[in-house]
């Protein structure tokens, strides 16, 4: 029988993470993205740059975790695909995958209005700009789950990078390539574990798994694992024990999400201000509201003091 091949996701397990960014600095080195950073160079690692295809922020205002994944959530149905002119972002409906072809992508033509960046509202916004040492032009780059066109006939959406250079995961004791998770629903060979996104592969704590799409929802669905907040669409899950942590969603006009800006406001002296003489004012009603509530009970014991 042919093989059938699988629908894969990446799951980031947040309590794990400790910001290292190595999943940041060995995603542009297979992708062969440029080194410097224009938008922010005091913060290089902390916002999505045409050279930087995965971000990793804290949900906190404070730098303190905890430290959450930005980057492409692999739609079912991507808007950004549907809306590219040039047929450049591609959903490969059986791996899962959303990648971008940088040779059909040509964001300067007077047919591109950045709808990939438009339509998308998530915090893996496709980021247009000379951001890679291979095109001079401007393109459009964000995660593709490491799948990318090899140049082959054959199979054009198997291996990874632009040239497929990418680390190999070790066989098990049967030849199989086996899963990280620690009850597999698949059996047997999983051929798209043989070339692993280099963001799970490089992960110092392991915070990140890659695996089936069948495996991560069902390990997500396990009553036994307690979670706190888990939540994540088509080929991108999230989750923790500890904390309650907010999808990772780009703002229409910014991009960063809205807890830490809500964090900012609550601890801001403005704030403070504002909410002291709330939290006296809804004192004091709740009080005249348990006297109240005791003149009726009293009443309704047969009398009146």
């Amino acid at each position: 029988m042919p093989y059938e091949a699988k629908e894969m996701a990446i799951l980031q397990e947040v309590d794990k993470c400790v910001r290292c960014n190595g999943c940041v600095i060995a995603c542009k080195r297979t992708w062969h993205m440029k080194g410097d950073v224009t938008v922010s160079p005091e913060l290089p690692h902390n916002k999505l740059a045409p050279n930087q295809r995965v971000v990793i922020k804290s949900q906190k205002r404070v730098d303190a975790g905890p430290y959450v994944r930005f980057s492409c959530w692999h739609c079912e149905n991507p808007p950004c695909a549907g809306r590219c002119p040039f047929k450049a972002i591609q959903k490969n409906t059986v791996t899962g995958a959303v990648w971008i072809d940088p040779n059909l992508c040509n964001p300067d033509d007077s047919k591109c209005v950045e709808q990939c960046k438009i339509d998308c509202q998530r915090g893996g916004v496709p980021m247009i700009g000379s951001g890679s040492d291979l095109f001079v032009a401007d393109k459009a780059w964000k995660c593709t789950l490491c799948t990318g066109y090899t140049g082959t006939a054959v199979s054009p959406y198997v291996g990874a990078g632009l040239n497929g250079d990418l680390p190999t995961k070790a066989p098990g004791t049967n030849g199989a390539r086996i899963s990280q998770l620690p009850h597999p629903v698949d059996t047997g060979a999983i051929l798209e574990l043989d070339h692993q996104p280099t963001c799970v592969y490089t992960c110092p704590a392991k915070a990140m798994v890659y695996d089936t799409r069948k495996n991560i929802v069902a390990y997500l669905s396990d009553t036994g694992q307690d979670w706190t907040s888990r939540f994540g669409d088509g080929s991108m899950f999230w989750a923790s024990h500890k904390f309650l942590v907010a999808p990772p969603k780009a703002d229409p006009f910014m991009e960063d999400h809205t807890s830490p800006m809500i964090g900012s406001l609550l601890s801001s002296p403005f704030a403070k201000a504002a909410l002291a003489p709330t939290l006296v004012v809804g004192g004091l009603l709740a009080l005249a509201a348990r006297r109240a509530k005791i003149e009726e009970e009293a009443m309704s014991e047969g009398g009146v003091r």
